[in-house]
């Protein structure tokens, strides 16, 4: 079978269990939710050296161990390349950064990368989001800033992205190595108004207006920066939700003008409010904002809202071990 067949496996058996879980295009994957869900044991080891993660077979028992001393991004990828094995009936691999790599020749390592990619970045995925900021699925015109973005928003690696990104055919093969000397690190400061993430390792969407009534999916410590338009001189502004305080942390609150002329001559000026949030606990949670004047709330006026649900990766209290929901269950079964 030649590496092109090899990869059609690995992207339709991606595809079908996209499909069993029933993620929506677009949205990021609980990869480890996925895992559980599929009867596996999934296992987090800090002290795994030079691995990334393990995948193994004995007989009618699987499982997965991932390597926690590297960045969730690289965990997720890592879970998402062990399942490819599952999937696609491989024996035991014991995977390091050299077998995880594009420029691999082994055929299952191909398509465990290929499942991983096509799992976490399917093109649907990739287009939907694409569509979502405004650019065409086929040719997009795409900055450094718009493919960070993506990443965040699908919980992978800014490179991983790029590499994606071209193996769809959606930026050319010198883009890519353009946008690979970006530093994600950078890219994430310049979203936040050249404020440094409070966690450097957790990613950083931005939000506006074409998002209302979105559901985000999140991890601990990542950051929302929400764009709300807003008029000071007439008193037009935007209340910050209630309650916050439980999920989430208010990080920063800035503003930045739009430079419009114009509604500055008549309405006074126009400028962008950055509301920026941490999540800080796993849960659910309905973000309002409500538009207001000096005069107190707007009548009828719409507010804006997020549907945010923030994952904690299920890391048992010691560190390391099986995962605390397959800790649980076990727990149950021997007490029943």
């Amino acid at each position: 079978m030649n590496r092109r067949s090899l990869e059609r496996e690995a992207v339709l058996a991606a595809e079908y269990v996209l499909a069993e879980a029933d993620i929506a295009p677009g949205d990021r994957v609980p990869i480890f939710d996925v895992i559980e869900n599929r009867g596996i044991w999934l296992s987090f080891e800090p002290g795994l050296d030079r691995l990334l993660g393990v995948y193994q077979r004995i007989g009618d028992v699987t499982g997965i161990a991932i390597n926690t001393a590297r960045p969730l991004t690289l965990q997720r990828f890592t879970a998402a390349h062990e399942l490819g094995h599952h999937e696609m009936g491989h024996e035991s691999h014991f995977d390091s950064e050299a077998t995880i790599s594009e420029s691999v020749l082994d055929r299952k390592e191909i398509q465990a990368q290929t499942f991983a990619a096509s799992l976490l970045m399917s093109e649907l995925a990739i287009e939907t989001r694409l569509v979502h900021r405004g650019h065409s699925p086929d040719r997009p015109n795409l900055s450094a800033t718009d493919v960070y973005l993506i990443s965040a928003e699908l919980g992978v690696s800014y490179l991983a992205a790029v590499t994606q990104l071209r193996i769809l055919q959606k930026i050319s093969f010198a883009q890519a190595q353009e946008f690979a000397r970006e530093s994600p690190l950078g890219l994430k400061q310049m979203l936040l108004g050249g404020r440094r993430p409070s966690n450097p390792r957790a990613s950083v969407m931005q939000l506006t207006l074409a998002d209302n009534q979105r559901e985000i999916g999140l991890d601990i410590d990542d950051e929302l920066d929400i764009a709300l338009p807003e008029m000071p001189a007439s008193g037009y502004e935007w209340s910050l939700p209630s309650g916050i305080d439980d999920t989430f942390t208010l990080a920063n609150d800035r503003s930045e003008s739009t430079h419009d002329g114009a509604s500055e001559t008549l309405f006074g000026e126009t400028q962008n409010r950055h509301v920026t949030l941490q999540a800080r606990a796993p849960g659910r949670t309905r973000l309002d904002f409500r538009p207001v004047q000096l005069a107190g709330e707007l009548e009828n006026a719409a507010p804006f809202t997020i549907h945010a649900i923030t994952r904690t990766t299920p890391v048992p209290e010691l560190g390391r071990g099986i995962s605390i929901h397959q800790h649980d269950q076990l727990l149950e079964t021997a007490n029943a």
